[in-house]
């Protein structure tokens, strides 16, 4: 867990960097902290020449190996879908059902102008995930309201574009059980660099589907956002330097109860919620409309 998201800020890191390192190989990076059993939306980055790339014709194809059993033998094949419009740099969206836990190898295939690279990544899937997964119920946590602070700066570490987002509590739009999306992100703090935008592209969608949707932006840290941030960032570079993960006190120094409460450890993370309080997606990452539209059209 720790490595993958240590890679996954790294990937984010070189996104928004003005001084690329040379180099003349094709790197693929996850960006993404977990696997677990059962299917998982696999977003992978690709690193050319030191940048990221943002490339809709690049074509990224992802075949995996079970290495706990057979080294030599395909499992299954995944062609990813380019999502990268309103990034930082773009994503590749695989997916995969996993039938067990385990040790697996990923073979990532990726064609820029008719050339493919070939790079080979080792992946650990989990028994149970760590942040909820599909088919869990959600968390009733509370999650801050215009209504429960008192001053809407206490909302969010950005400017509040978009009131809808802070009118009702999780917990409370869990009861009234209506279609929930639920994002967790920090836009002034985050280490991916891809909350701010994630944020707006959350809003824009609020103001599409918000009528049948309860749409929900919970800020990770504690007011005031600065303070916390640099508890839980003096936090996690210990660990860092230690070689661990975060201990649960730890964890929970300095963010959001709603955010303890669902067990996350990066940024941002969006769920949709059914009607029955039933998760039915789950991303980490950034966000397009382009990959959310369908999904949100689909959440009743």
């Amino acid at each position: 867990m720790r490595r993958l998201f240590l890679l996954l800020v790294a990937f984010w890191s070189v996104a928004c960097s003005q001084s690329p390192v040379a180099s003349t190989e094709v790197t693929p990076v996850f960006a993404f902290t977990e696997a677990v059993v059962g299917p998982n939306r696999l977003p992978i980055g690709i690193i050319q020449n030191g940048s990221p790339l943002n490339d809709p014709t690049a074509v990224v194809t992802a075949t995996f190996f079970n290495l706990d059993i057979d080294k030599t033998k395909p499992i299954g094949t995944s062609t990813a879908i380019y999502f990268g419009k309103g990034l930082p740099a773009a994503v590749y969206v695989a997916t995969f059902d996993f039938a067990m836990a385990g040790n697996y190898g990923v073979q990532i295939d990726t064609t820029i102008a008719g050339t493919t690279a070939q790079a080979n990544v080792q992946l650990t899937v989990l028994e149970r995930a760590i942040a909820p997964k599909i088919g869990d119920l959600a968390i009733a946590a509370k999650t801050l309201t215009a209504a429960t602070v008192t001053d809407p700066l206490e909302l969010s570490s950005a400017a509040v574009t978009e009131p809808s987002l802070y009118a009702t509590s999780l917990d409370d739009a869990l009861a009234a059980k209506k279609p929930i999306a639920l994002l967790f992100a920090t836009p002034g703090f985050c280490r991916t660099a891809v909350c701010g935008p994630s944020v707006k592209v959350y809003a824009d969608l609020a103001k599409t589907f918000g009528s049948e949707i309860t749409f929900i932006h919970s800020e990770i840290y504690r007011f005031p956002f600065g303070d916390s941030f640099a508890q839980q960032n003096a936090i996690f570079q210990t660990a860092m330097n230690e070689g661990r993960n975060l201990t649960d006190e730890e964890r929970k120094a300095g963010v959001s109860d709603a955010y303890y409460a669902w067990k996350l450890q990066s940024e941002p993370w969006l769920f949709l919620i059914n009607s029955k309080g039933v998760i039915v997606g789950r991303y980490e990452g950034g966000l397009t409309q382009e990959e959310l539209t369908p999904a949100l059209a689909a959440l009743n």
